[in-house]
């Protein structure tokens, strides 16, 4: 199958439809699929802190999204993922920098009955004292493993060096002094607040059942809204940054190193960027990539692995590359300098960008999981999986060279980790 027909498919294959107290409906039927999945995606992150009512403003606890997802997962006295394992369904819930998800995957004759208990939930909660007590526990706890895992605490130290004042650089359970903090009135306020049906999309993907359906029959349906979601975007300059390194160079094996992500000349939606930034670190960054290949045989780099991310958000967006070898904390400069002094194959390696970004897509193992997060990010700009595709094959070499450019020129911070160790808090 031709890659663009795959995505025309996708299109056919969804349908947006709106219940009638604002609630958003993201179906895409894969007539095959045994299981179904159901996502709740509610639009309060990490990031949402401030709550603003007329002209006074409220500062939450960071950590408080998390929390509520939390507190939520219990529904009069009882676990959700005890309820929802008895009924053969499987749920988790995860909360991200911009938004919090309830998912979970169930069989079809189930469906029905699963999501009416996750909506109930989430639309009648109970803040008990107990609980709250309890999860206090809990989460302070989970922050404190977190800190243990070397990759995580070396994620989050990078985002701070980079941005000290964003909540980008917290973890997205808070710190500890948070959880502390943290009132069952504070909790209530940010629920009234983040869990309003029109801030919330389900997302249903498998199956060939009509919405209607599957739904529980007190979500009156309409139909597509005539509201069209704002292409977010982000600021082109990002702030000053003054190069920093940390650690010892000279014994170092491995490096994570950050800059900030800038926009393109009159082209700074997010959802571009997040695309095109993806495409240049599968080209840069790829161990497989034929950029990479060339450059450790060429430069005779001794790089053992490479991984790298771009957390983009209208707050600001970041590059943070993990290396382990020799000469792993040269190679973010010797690459992007290379393809500037190689531009005759900058087409070819831009193609290569392209292609697995799209197999990711397509080809991607878990493919219902996968088809979600996909769904979820061309929901959240109001794309079309066609035109998800049309976006990324419209990267040009210019724009491929000038993010390259970018990188090159950017002011970089720099950690050096001389030998694995335990990271306390």
């Amino acid at each position: 199958m031709e890659k663009e027909t795959f995505f025309h498919q996708l299109d056919a294959r969804t349908e947006i439809t709106y219940a009638d107290n604002g609630l958003k409906i993201c179906r895409v039927k894969f007539p095959n699929a045994h299981m179904r999945l159901c996502n709740v995606k509610v639009n309060f992150g990490s990031r949402d802190i401030r709550l603003h009512s007329g002209d006074s403003e409220k500062v939450l606890p960071y950590g408080t999204a998390h929390f509520l997802e939390h507190v939520l997962f219990w529904h009069n006295g009882r676990n959700l993922y005890s309820n929802f394992f008895d009924h053969g369904a499987l749920l988790n819930a995860f909360t991200t920098y911009t938004d919090t998800n309830f998912m979970f995957t169930s069989l079809p004759d189930r469906l029905e009955h699963t999501i009416s208990k996750l909506l109930d939930a989430l639309w009648n909660p109970s803040f008990d004292e107990n609980i709250v007590a309890q999860e206090k526990s809990v989460i302070k706890s989970e922050i404190e493993t977190a800190h243990l895992n070397q990759q995580l605490h070396y994620h989050y130290q990078m985002l701070n060096l980079l941005s000290p004042a964003s909540p980008a650089a917290i973890f997205p359970a808070g710190r500890t002094e948070d959880i502390e903090a943290l009132t069952i009135n504070d909790l209530k306020e940010a629920y009234a607040t983040g869990y309003q049906p029109q801030r919330m999309t389900m997302f249903l993907i498998g199956g060939s059942e009509d919405t209607e359906t599957i739904l529980p029959s007190h979500l009156r349906l309409r139909g597509r809204s005539g509201h069209t979601a704002k292409r977010k975007f982000m600021p082109a300059c990002p702030p000053l940054l003054q190069n920093q390194s940390l650690g010892d160079a000279e014994c170092s094996g491995e490096t994570w190193t950050g800059l900030h992500i800038s926009a393109l000349p009159d082209k700074n939606d997010l959802f571009t960027l997040q695309m095109y930034w993806d495409i240049v670190s599968r080209v840069l960054f790829h161990i497989d990539s034929p950029l990479f290949q060339e450059i450790r045989q060429t430069r005779l780099l001794n790089i053992q692995s490479l991984s790298a991310e771009s957390p983009m958000s209208e707050d600001g967006g970041f590059l943070i590359l993990h290396s382990k070898g020799a000469h792993s904390s040269a190679y973010i400069d010797v690459a992007a300098n290379y393809v500037m002094q190689q531009k005759c194959q900058a087409e070819a390696w831009l193609e290569y960008g392209k292609e697995s970004l799209l197999n990711a897509i397509i080809y991607d193992s878990d493919y219902v999981r996968n088809c979600f997060e996909w769904a979820a990010e061309c929901e959240r700009y109001d794309c079309s999986f066609f035109e998800l595709y049309r976006l990324i094959q419209n990267m040009t070499v210019q724009d491929f060279l000038y993010l390259i450019d970018t990188v090159a020129s950017a002011k970089k911070v720099t950690i050096h980790v001389s030998h694995p160790e335990v990271v306390g808090q």
